[in-house]
């Protein structure tokens, strides 16, 4: 159980931002039914994992309870690095896994419609390492958006943190992952 808490910690550390980059200012707990809520990591006292539950326990008091096995995952916004950041209506939500990766990464994301997207590694100079051009589908019923996967070989990558950067028309984001 106690490396689990200092992976976790690790992976905190990550999201509350590192290497000079900008600190993350809320935290997303993304459930599989769709629901995303917000936190404001300073509205945060502590996080908890035990018994199978994740606690968020708020400054407030107030604690709120999940299910791991309801939690799809938790997101970190507005990694800044000096790119034009989405408008938070129109965000779309990026997944990347595994995380750290070795020799591919999975990307999850979901748009708004379909057409290209323009997926570049960065260094954490800003220096764009790879660069790949992967198609967004609508979803079957002709609504608008869905999710998308695409996978990237990073295999040739050094150790170390990288973002993925997701560009589709005039929106960019960004995520940050480690190259075992």
């Amino acid at each position: 159980m106690r490396h689990k808490k200092v992976k976790l910690s690790a992976l905190l550390l990550l999201g509350l931002g590192l290497t000079g980059l900008k600190a993350q200012d809320t935290m997303y707990v993304k459930e599989y039914s769709g629901t995303q809520t917000p936190y404001t990591l300073s509205s945060i006292r502590k996080l908890t994992f035990a018994g199978g539950n994740m606690t968020v326990n708020k400054n407030t008091g107030s604690p709120t309870t999940y299910a791991l096995s309801n939690i799809r995952y938790l997101n970190f916004t507005e990694l800044t690095t000096g790119v034009l950041q989405t408008d938070k209506a129109e965000s779309s939500n990026i997944m990347l896994y595994p995380n750290p990766v070795n020799n591919q990464l999975q990307i999850s994301y979901e748009t708004l419609g379909a057409g290209n997207v323009q997926v570049e590694i960065v260094d954490l100079q800003g220096k764009v390492l790879l660069q790949q051009t992967i198609s967004s589908q609508n979803l079957p019923t002709g609504q608008a958006g869905g999710t998308n996967q695409a996978i990237i070989p990073v295999s040739q990558l050094a150790k170390g943190l990288y973002l993925c950067r997701l560009q589709s028309n005039n929106k960019i984001e960004n995520i940050k992952f480690i190259k075992n």
